[in-house]
C-alpha cells in the first residue's frame, strides 16, 4: 500500500475536520457512527440542565455537556487511575462539574470491578465480561478491583439532588440494572442517552430490547438510534413523552 493510499488527503482531512465541526457545534447532522450529537440532543432539556454522567472516564463528555449548554455534571468515575485523570482534566470546569469516585448501582456497599485494559482502557464494568472477549480480544481484563457503591436515589438524597434532567451512561452493561433500582430520581429525568448491548457482552448483561421495553413502562420512547452495522454496542437516546 502506498502512502498516498495509507493517508487520507490534504481536502479529504480538511473536510473531516468541518463536519466535525458542524456536528460538534451545530448538531448537524444528528448523529456520525455511534455519536449522537449533543447539540441535537440539548432541545428536549431545559436551560442549564443537570446531568448524570455515569463512566465519565476522562470527563470528556461532561466538559462538553457544559461547553454545549452550560449543564451541571455529576461526573462517577470508579478506577483510581482514571478519576485522577478525569480531576485534572475538569479542573478548569470546577464550578459546573463535581466529580465521584463511586460506582452507581443497583445497591450501596461495595462490589468487584472488572478493569479493562490492552485497546480499550474504557470498557471495565460491574459485570464479568463474557462475549466481549471473543468481540474485542485485544481488551482484556486481567484485573478486578473493589468499588464503592450507590444507588442513584442514594446518592441523589446524600448530596440533595432532587432532580436530574439527564441520564448519560456508560456502563457497559449495568445500565438497566442501575435503573430499576432509582425508584425517586428516575421519575424526574426527561431524557437518557445510554449505550446499549445487542448481545451478552458481559454476564447478565440487560440487552437493547430488554431496556426498550423496560423504559417504555416509565414512559420513555427511542428518539434516535445509532447502532452501526456489525457493531455489539451502541448509543440510543431515549425521550420521555
Amino acid at each position: 500500500m502506498s502512502a498516498a493510499q495509507a493517508r487520507p488527503s490534504l481536502l479529504t482531512r480538511a473536510v473531516n475536520r468541518v463536519r466535525r465541526y458542524v456536528f460538534m457545534n451545530y448538531g448537524y447532522p444528528k448523529a456520525i457512527g455511534e455519536r449522537i450529537s449533543k447539540h441535537y440532543i440539548k432541545k428536549f432539556l431545559p436551560a442549564n440542565p443537570v446531568i448524570i454522567d455515569c463512566g465519565s472516564y476522562d470527563g470528556g463528555d461532561s466538559i462538553e455537556w457544559v461547553k454545549a449548554a452550560n449543564a451541571q455534571m455529576h461526573a462517577f468515575e470508579p478506577v483510581p487511575r482514571l478519576y485522577a485523570q478525569l480531576i485534572k482534566n475538569i479542573a478548569p470546569y470546577s464550578k459546573n462539574i463535581k466529580c465521584y469516585t463511586v460506582a452507581l448501582s443497583n445497591e450501596n456497599g461495595k462490589a468487584k470491578f472488572f478493569v479493562s485494559e490492552g485497546k480499550s482502557d474504557g470498557s471495565s464494568s460491574l459485570l464479568q465480561p463474557k462475549e466481549h472477549l471473543i468481540d474485542h480480544p485485544s481488551v482484556t481484563f486481567d484485573e478486578s478491583i473493589e468499588v464503592d457503591t450507590m444507588t442513584l436515589d442514594s446518592w441523589a438524597a446524600k448530596y440533595n439532588v432532587p432532580k436530574v434532567d439527564m441520564l448519560w451512561l456508560d456502563m457497559q452493561g449495568f445500565e438497566l440494572h442501575m435503573l430499576k433500582a432509582s425508584k425517586v430520581i428516575l421519575d424526574t429525568v426527561k431524557v437518557i442517552h445510554t449505550e446499549v448491548s445487542l448481545k451478552e457482552t458481559y454476564e447478565g448483561v440487560g440487552q437493547y430490547n430488554e431496556l426498550k421495553d423496560w423504559l417504555a413502562t416509565k414512559g420513555f420512547k427511542v428518539q434516535l438510534e445509532c447502532i452501526p452495522d456489525g457493531y455489539d454496542m451502541g448509543n440510543v437516546l431515549f425521550v420521555r413523552q
